[in-house]
């Protein structure tokens, strides 16, 4: 009895082991085509697979234990052509995967020069895969991760933006095809000129921008109200600048996906009905289109057309509006007179403008803000940073404006214009004419009215006061 106990014992000890290995190789490990290392809490998977209708075979991370959903790819511009790959760690703490012939097709390119150095490759429950010291059990010090070398996804607990050290972009670039997860037409990244913001674009063309970070939301993708499923985290410093979303539910499931059609989307894992669900996507429509309504234009989809100029602006090519090219934009009616005399005019409910050409305060309120855009010849229009409880912190733009879209759940924008078109200087001139018109119109029916009760209470004759009443006027 006592034999079987002890042997019990032992194989629990050791199936302890074998279970909390599942996420690790080590430099004397290996995998093999048909091997796999799962995550310790059986979130994610490693292993060798082939995309769609490919024969071609490719190292990868994907969800475990729902239909197969890569989420990083190796080797994705070098595929291997049959089952002979094998994945290992290099003493130096280099990630290698190597053909039937043993030759390196893929790395990692981490090795690093130091004693005592034991690497390891971890698989973590958030699919960040890890090459760290053996004794790093906290990941303080992480030789590499998967994380820094996104594919076409962001997962939560991924940064993306910039290094602005080294100066390596974190940034999605999409599959040509579900056939073929080599590098396709688009790229999703962020633009750290001015204030930051994100873009995606099809080769050096931009497609889409999302506009820069409002405090909820990038202020051209739809806003997420705080939520039950994520917290959000937007940071801009000396060292980085990057976006990161977190799972509140660690057991939750979900992806920000970048098609290669060039669409991005949130989904979420829905258990019930065994399928990816859109949270949120962004709008493409023909006001999604980066710049379509030119400089200084407004793009409503609602509307026919679609492309109008800014409130005291007139295209600068009315013929190219006439047959539908917007292209070239709008142009001030009235130059500015930067003498302290120039006015604002506030429009609610769009996209922000492309914030490459700005300036930024986050600690601002709106009065400072305006005050610092009216102080500076150059400044064309200015918002708050921060929608958040009641707006705070100031963004200023120079020179033309671009690409702004009717929006319905964004900020305001406050345009910078001649005082001559102002709405405020409009307002007042219309309320002075008004009340000019009323006192004059009520002065002369006081004085008819005083003259008439005058003739009535002094003349014998009644017919004949209109007449007299009309020679004293």
């Amino acid at each position: 009895m006592k034999g079987n106990h002890y042997s019990c014992l032992i194989f629990l000890q050791l199936l302890h082991i074998i279970s909390a290995e599942m996420d690790t190789i080590g430099g004397n490990e290996y995998i093999r085509d048909g091997e796999t290392i799962i995550s310790s809490g059986e979130m994610f998977e490693l292993g060798f697979f082939s995309p769609g209708n490919s024969k071609n075979r490719y190292l990868g991370i994907w969800y475990y234990k729902i239909s197969q959903t890569v989420v990083w790819v190796a080797n994705r511009e070098i595929p291997l052509n049959n089952t002979s790959g094998v994945f290992k760690v290099s003493s130096q703490g280099s990630l290698l995967l190597l053909n039937g012939e043993g030759r390196d097709i893929w790395s990692s390119n981490s090795s690093v020069l130091v004693g005592n150095l034991h690497p390891v490759a971890q698989l973590l429950d958030n699919g960040n895969l890890v090459v760290r010291n053996e004794s790093d059990i906290d990941h303080l010090n992480l030789i590499w991760q998967s994380f820094d070398h996104p594919c076409d996804h962001i997962l939560p607990g991924m940064k993306f933006g910039k290094d602005l050290v080294s100066g390596r972009d974190i940034a999605l670039s999409s599959w040509k095809s579900l056939d073929d997860p080599s590098p396709g037409l688009y790229v999703n990244w962020m633009d750290t000129n001015g204030y930051p913001q994100t873009f995606i674009s099809r080769g050096s063309v931009i497609q889409y921008r999302f506009g820069p970070w409002n405090g909820l939301s990038f202020s051209g993708f739809p806003r997420e109200m705080p939520n039950p499923f994520y917290t959000y985290e937007f940071v801009v410093n000396q060292k980085e600048v990057y976006f990161k979303w977190e799972l509140i539910n660690s057991s939750f499931r979900s992806r920000a996906y970048l098609s290669p059609q060039g669409h991005q989307a949130r989904l979420n894992w829905v258990d019930p009905i065994q399928a990816w669900i859109q949270y949120a996507a962004i709008t493409v429509d023909m006001c999604a289109q980066y710049g379509k309504c030119g400089p200084n234009g407004i793009c409503d989809i609602n509307k026919s057309p679609i492309c109008s100029c800014i409130e005291g602006f007139e295209p600068l090519h009315p013929e190219e509006w006439n047959i539908a090219n917007w292209s070239s934009g709008c142009q001030r009616e009235k130059p500015l007179d930067c003498m302290n005399r120039d006015g604002f005019q506030k429009i609610t409910g769009v996209t922000l403008p492309d914030s490459r050409k700005t300036w930024y305060n986050v600690s601002m309120s709106l009065a400072e803000c305006k005050r610092e855009c009216k102080r500076n010849c150059s400044c064309t229009a200015y918002a708050n940073l921060d929608v958040r409880n009641g707006g705070s912190g100031c963004l200023l733009w120079f020179g033309n404006l671009m690409d702004i879209r009717d929006f319905e759940e964004n900020q305001d924008l406050y345009i910078r214009i001649a005082m001559t078109e102002s709405t405020g200087w409009s307002k007042k001139r219309k309320i002075i004419l008004v009340l000019l018109t009323s006192v004059g119109v009520v002065l002369v029916g006081l004085t008819l009215a005083v003259l008439y009760a005058y003739k009535k209470k002094n003349s014998p004759r009644p017919g004949n006061l209109v007449q007299s009443l009309v020679d004293d006027i």
